[in-house]
């Protein structure tokens, strides 16, 4: 049989009543072409699923393939990293062949991803949505080591048990390992440690969280559990309603379609940035304007965290039932150990990616801040901050892991001794401030 290059994109808001919405195929040079139905354009209710690049039209519309494979919001739904891994290692468990084209992989990604998007083979064959996802109790120490071992060894055997547990995680995104899991009747995803970690990370995130929380940053409710020694973090999804039905999703990648960067990284100035999020988000939400502004403290935190992992697949957009787009909560928030030797993953300000406050306070008005406004909040978030190894602390880390991620707080650190100097009068202290805590 021959590789499968074409398929049908359906809308699956309500999981038990799909729309087809739109075909989808491949060219000889991988490049995508998409064309909406014209049956779906007429009705009321019809949308952008990319408002930006894929405008509501019956022309058929081209999705070049991206430098890392990927083709624009519907690479936003299909699994990447640790779903392709865990995909691959299912089917291998049931003797059979690893999807061959993008295609292939996107009706292999038994619609557990982001979003409310679903695909299959025809108008007349609704999407797979998969099996139902286990509950939290289903969890044990045992399926937790397969999970640990799958992490990195990629030819780990997996067990009955293990599939059935796994599988809707096979749809999801980053290279963390992770899974759906049902709690207390919503959908959540259940994110746990690998072998080879330096410090517990499902407890770093727990805790980062709860500093964004306090720092007045909007995140998803979220849970530390414990099984056995193992710490599992549970994040409600976001993409989710309390019905049971499923949000459009779109990345920020696909939001701002930057496939390349220049040589010199100019587009850290301008659009591959935390601002340029802002800027293009705002026609298309219904709180622009608070939305600017959620950015920007999140931009903050994550300086201040050492979250250096702040990409453009780590920002979203939803769709509210309204058809307009909102800023998604945050997520993915954690400490690296490499934060003191890199930049920010996307631009801050006027220094491109450079990891400062006097960076992020650059270019403060194109969130629609004024400079005492963008201040303010830089002290919000600095405040809540300066406690991070009592939060840490109290969500249980180690002594050894705190001492390890200090480094990753170092701007945090230093600011907050600054202030301390600054309010007892110590003298020269204003001009002895160090760079990256301006």
């Amino acid at each position: 049989m021959p590789p499968l290059t074409e398929c049908v994109i359906f809308l699956c808001e309500d999981p038990a009543k799909p729309i087809p919405i739109a075909s989808f195929g491949l060219d000889g040079n991988g490049d995508g072409h998409f064309g909406y139905g014209l049956r779906y354009i007429e009705r009321k209710d019809a949308f952008s699923i990319d408002p930006l690049h894929l405008p509501l039209d019956a022309k058929q519309q081209v999705i070049p393939r991206h430098q890392d494979g990927s083709y624009g919001v519907l690479s936003d739904v299909g699994p990447n990293a640790w779903g392709v891994r865990l995909t691959s290692s299912i089917l291998r468990k049931g003797k059979k062949p690893l999807p061959a084209t993008p295609i292939e992989w996107f009706l292999q990604s038994w619609h557990y991803g982001s979003g409310c998007l679903g695909f299959s083979v025809s108008n007349e064959v609704n999407p797979d949505i998969g099996v139902r996802p286990a509950p939290v109790t289903a969890l044990n120490e045992r399926l937790l080591a397969t999970i640990n071992k799958l992490a990195v060894k990629i030819d780990t055997e997996l067990d009955e048990e293990a599939v059935q547990l796994m599988q809707p995680g096979a749809s999801l995104g980053g290279v963390r390992p992770k899974t759906v899991v049902m709690s207390n009747g919503f959908e959540h995803i259940a994110k746990f440690s690998r072998a080879d970690d330096k410090f517990d990370v499902p407890i770093a995130e727990y805790a980062t969280m709860r500093l964004a929380c306090q720092a007045g940053i909007n995140v998803p409710d979220f849970e530390l559990l414990k099984i056995a020694d193992k710490s599992v973090l549970l994040v409600e999804r976001f993409d989710r309603t309390k019905d049971g039905h499923r949000l459009h999703y779109m990345s920020a990648k696909t939001l701002i379609n930057i496939d390349v960067l220049s040589p010199d990284k100019r587009e850290y100035k301008t659009r591959y940035s935390y601002a340029g999020i802002a800027e293009t988000i705002r026609p298309r939400s219904q709180q622009g304007m608070a939305d600017s502004h959620e950015l920007f403290r999140r931009m903050v935190l994550n300086i201040l965290v050492g979250n250096v992992d702040d990409h453009m697949r780590n920002h979203a957009l939803l769709m509210t039932r309204q058809r307009r787009f909102a800023l998604s909560p945050a997520f993915d928030i954690v400490p690296h150990l490499d934060a003191t030797s890199l930049p920010q993953a996307i631009g801050v300000g006027a220094q491109g990616a450079a990891s400062t406050i006097s960076n992020a306070l650059s270019q403060c008005g194109r969130f629609l801040l004024t400079v005492d406004e963008a201040r303010q909040i830089v002290n919000e978030v600095r405040e809540v901050v300066s406690h991070w190894r009592h939060v840490f602390k109290e969500a249980g880390m180690a002594d050894t892991d705190i001492h390890t991620l200090t480094p990753c707080f170092t701007a945090a650190d230093e600011s907050e001794r600054i202030q301390i100097a600054v309010t007892r009068g110590a003298p020269g202290a204003e001009n002895n401030r160090p760079p990256h805590a301006n």
